[in-house]
Protein backbone atom coordinates (compact mmCIF):
# COMPACT_ATOMS: atom_id res chain seq x y z
CA UNK A 1 0.00 0.00 0.00
CA UNK A 2 1.78 3.30 -1.00
CA UNK A 3 0.27 6.91 -0.79
CA UNK A 4 -2.23 8.10 1.98
CA UNK A 5 -5.01 6.02 0.68
CA UNK A 6 -8.38 7.76 2.81
CA UNK A 7 -10.51 5.17 1.54
CA UNK A 8 -8.34 2.45 3.83
CA UNK A 9 -10.59 0.89 6.29
CA UNK A 10 -6.79 1.17 8.83
CA UNK A 11 -7.30 4.92 8.34
CA UNK A 12 -10.88 5.51 9.39
CA UNK A 13 -10.13 2.51 11.86
CA UNK A 14 -7.41 4.86 13.60
CA UNK A 15 -9.83 8.19 12.95
CA UNK A 16 -12.80 6.57 14.87
CA UNK A 17 -10.03 5.82 17.57
CA UNK A 18 -9.17 9.60 17.46
CA UNK A 19 -12.99 9.91 17.61
CA UNK A 20 -13.57 8.05 20.74
CA UNK A 21 -10.70 9.76 22.51
CA UNK A 22 -12.27 13.46 21.76
CA UNK A 23 -15.68 12.30 22.73
CA UNK A 24 -13.95 10.87 26.62
CA UNK A 25 -12.39 14.43 26.46
CA UNK A 26 -16.11 16.22 25.73
CA UNK A 27 -17.77 13.72 28.47
CA UNK A 28 -15.08 14.26 31.12
CA UNK A 29 -15.23 17.83 30.63
CA UNK A 30 -19.04 17.84 30.83
CA UNK A 31 -18.94 16.17 34.26
CA UNK A 32 -18.06 17.21 37.36
CA UNK A 33 -14.07 16.93 38.29
CA UNK A 34 -14.52 17.85 41.81
CA UNK A 35 -17.25 17.54 44.64
CA UNK A 36 -17.16 18.73 48.09
CA UNK A 37 -19.86 17.92 50.37
CA UNK A 38 -21.11 20.38 52.92
CA UNK A 39 -22.65 18.80 56.28
CA UNK A 40 -23.21 20.05 59.77
CA UNK A 41 -22.57 17.08 61.32
CA UNK A 42 -20.42 14.23 59.95
CA UNK A 43 -22.07 11.67 58.28
CA UNK A 44 -25.42 13.97 58.37
CA UNK A 45 -27.38 14.33 55.29
CA UNK A 46 -25.57 17.43 53.15
CA UNK A 47 -26.14 21.13 53.78
CA UNK A 48 -25.09 21.56 49.76
CA UNK A 49 -22.21 20.93 47.27
CA UNK A 50 -19.46 22.35 45.14
CA UNK A 51 -18.79 21.66 42.16
CA UNK A 52 -16.11 22.20 39.99
CA UNK A 53 -15.66 20.88 36.20
CA UNK A 54 -13.50 21.45 33.60
CA UNK A 55 -15.45 24.92 32.33
CA UNK A 56 -15.55 26.45 36.10
CA UNK A 57 -17.36 25.98 39.41
CA UNK A 58 -20.87 25.98 40.92
CA UNK A 59 -22.57 25.42 43.90
CA UNK A 60 -25.70 25.40 45.91
CA UNK A 61 -24.32 26.48 49.35
CA UNK A 62 -26.33 29.34 51.11
CA UNK A 63 -24.51 30.16 54.42
CA UNK A 64 -21.58 30.55 52.50
CA UNK A 65 -22.44 31.90 49.52
CA UNK A 66 -21.02 34.98 49.73
CA UNK A 67 -17.74 33.69 50.63
CA UNK A 68 -17.07 31.94 47.69
CA UNK A 69 -19.35 34.12 45.27
CA UNK A 70 -16.32 35.48 43.90
CA UNK A 71 -15.41 32.09 42.66
CA UNK A 72 -18.46 30.75 40.60
CA UNK A 73 -17.13 31.12 36.70
CA UNK A 74 -18.58 34.09 34.91
CA UNK A 75 -20.42 33.02 31.75
CA UNK A 76 -17.88 34.29 29.53
CA UNK A 77 -15.33 32.10 31.30
CA UNK A 78 -17.17 29.08 31.03
CA UNK A 79 -17.90 29.66 26.70
CA UNK A 80 -13.68 30.30 26.58
CA UNK A 81 -13.56 26.77 28.37
CA UNK A 82 -15.96 25.31 26.03
CA UNK A 83 -13.95 26.81 23.20
CA UNK A 84 -11.12 25.78 24.50
CA UNK A 85 -12.02 21.49 24.18
CA UNK A 86 -14.17 21.88 20.93
CA UNK A 87 -10.96 23.56 19.22
CA UNK A 88 -8.64 20.70 20.65
CA UNK A 89 -11.53 17.75 19.74
CA UNK A 90 -11.28 19.75 16.61
CA UNK A 91 -7.58 19.67 15.91
CA UNK A 92 -7.30 16.43 17.24
CA UNK A 93 -9.85 14.77 14.31
CA UNK A 94 -7.80 17.26 11.76
CA UNK A 95 -5.15 15.51 12.69
CA UNK A 96 -5.84 12.53 11.45
CA UNK A 97 -6.04 14.29 8.01
CA UNK A 98 -2.05 15.46 7.84
CA UNK A 99 0.55 13.47 6.44
CA UNK A 100 3.51 11.93 9.03
CA UNK A 101 4.70 13.83 11.71
CA UNK A 102 2.43 17.00 11.79
CA UNK A 103 -0.17 14.90 12.26
CA UNK A 104 1.57 13.06 14.50
CA UNK A 105 3.23 16.22 16.36
CA UNK A 106 -0.38 18.13 16.91
CA UNK A 107 -2.02 14.61 18.47
CA UNK A 108 0.40 13.93 21.13
CA UNK A 109 0.47 17.82 21.37
CA UNK A 110 -3.00 17.91 21.94
CA UNK A 111 -2.93 14.98 24.65
CA UNK A 112 0.17 16.59 26.42
CA UNK A 113 -1.75 20.13 26.21
CA UNK A 114 -5.07 18.28 28.08
CA UNK A 115 -3.28 16.47 30.18
CA UNK A 116 -1.34 19.60 31.36
CA UNK A 117 -4.94 21.51 31.87
CA UNK A 118 -6.49 18.67 33.88
CA UNK A 119 -2.94 18.51 36.20
CA UNK A 120 -3.02 22.38 36.42
CA UNK A 121 -6.47 22.72 37.01
CA UNK A 122 -6.70 20.07 40.14
CA UNK A 123 -3.29 20.52 41.93
CA UNK A 124 -2.82 24.32 41.36
CA UNK A 125 -6.40 26.22 40.79
CA UNK A 126 -8.52 23.82 43.29
CA UNK A 127 -5.46 22.70 45.63
CA UNK A 128 -4.19 26.60 46.02
CA UNK A 129 -8.22 27.92 46.64
CA UNK A 130 -9.33 24.77 48.95
CA UNK A 131 -6.59 25.67 51.03
CA UNK A 132 -6.80 29.00 51.20
CA UNK A 133 -10.59 27.94 53.44
CA UNK A 134 -8.83 25.11 55.04
CA UNK A 135 -10.59 22.33 52.92
CA UNK A 136 -8.90 19.20 51.56
CA UNK A 137 -8.13 18.16 47.83
CA UNK A 138 -9.18 14.60 48.68
CA UNK A 139 -10.55 13.47 52.13
CA UNK A 140 -12.34 14.99 55.16
CA UNK A 141 -12.10 18.84 56.52
CA UNK A 142 -13.36 20.45 59.21
CA UNK A 143 -14.24 24.32 59.30
CA UNK A 144 -16.17 26.86 61.15
CA UNK A 145 -17.92 29.84 60.19
CA UNK A 146 -18.99 32.87 62.04
CA UNK A 147 -17.69 35.60 64.32
CA UNK A 148 -18.84 39.48 64.18
CA UNK A 149 -22.54 38.48 65.56
CA UNK A 150 -22.92 35.89 63.73
CA UNK A 151 -23.16 32.28 65.64
CA UNK A 152 -20.29 29.83 64.51
CA UNK A 153 -21.36 26.70 62.81
CA UNK A 154 -19.44 23.62 62.05
CA UNK A 155 -19.12 22.33 58.54
CA UNK A 156 -17.60 18.87 57.99
CA UNK A 157 -16.76 18.92 54.10
CA UNK A 158 -15.75 15.73 51.96
CA UNK A 159 -13.73 16.28 49.06
CA UNK A 160 -12.99 14.29 46.07
CA UNK A 161 -11.36 13.92 42.64
CA UNK A 162 -14.07 12.39 40.49
CA UNK A 163 -14.27 9.97 38.31
CA UNK A 164 -14.13 12.04 35.46
CA UNK A 165 -11.53 13.61 36.44
CA UNK A 166 -9.23 10.89 35.90
CA UNK A 167 -10.91 10.26 32.74
CA UNK A 168 -9.27 13.85 31.17
CA UNK A 169 -6.36 12.03 31.80
CA UNK A 170 -7.04 8.98 29.98
CA UNK A 171 -8.39 10.83 26.79
CA UNK A 172 -5.09 12.24 27.00
CA UNK A 173 -2.98 9.77 27.35
CA UNK A 174 -5.33 7.93 24.46
CA UNK A 175 -4.31 10.97 22.49
CA UNK A 176 -0.70 10.32 23.11
CA UNK A 177 -0.35 6.64 22.53
CA UNK A 178 -2.88 6.78 18.97
CA UNK A 179 -0.17 9.30 18.29
CA UNK A 180 3.06 7.05 18.67
CA UNK A 181 0.95 4.04 17.22
CA UNK A 182 -0.12 6.01 14.35
CA UNK A 183 1.84 4.62 11.75
CA UNK A 184 0.86 0.62 12.70
CA UNK A 185 -2.56 1.50 12.87
CA UNK A 186 -2.94 3.01 9.66
CA UNK A 187 -0.47 -0.02 8.32
CA UNK A 188 1.84 3.62 7.05
CA UNK A 189 5.44 2.05 9.26
CA UNK A 190 7.94 0.58 6.84
CA UNK A 191 8.44 -2.71 6.93
CA UNK A 192 12.41 -4.16 7.42
CA UNK A 193 13.45 -5.43 4.50
CA UNK A 194 16.03 -7.97 4.97
CA UNK A 195 18.76 -8.48 2.14
CA UNK A 196 20.31 -11.90 1.42
CA UNK A 197 23.91 -11.90 -0.22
Amino acid sequence: MTGWNTGSWRIWFFRGLVAVAASLMVTSFAMPWWIANFSNELDAPGTGNIWIYGWGLRHNLTQLSSHIADDVTPFYQTVLAWVYVAAIAGLALLSTWLKGWKGRLLLGGIGIIHIAYAAIAAFIVIANRTGDFGISLQGLSLITYGGAGVDFTVFYINANLQFWYWLAYAAGGMFIVLALLRGIITGKTKPCVHTEF
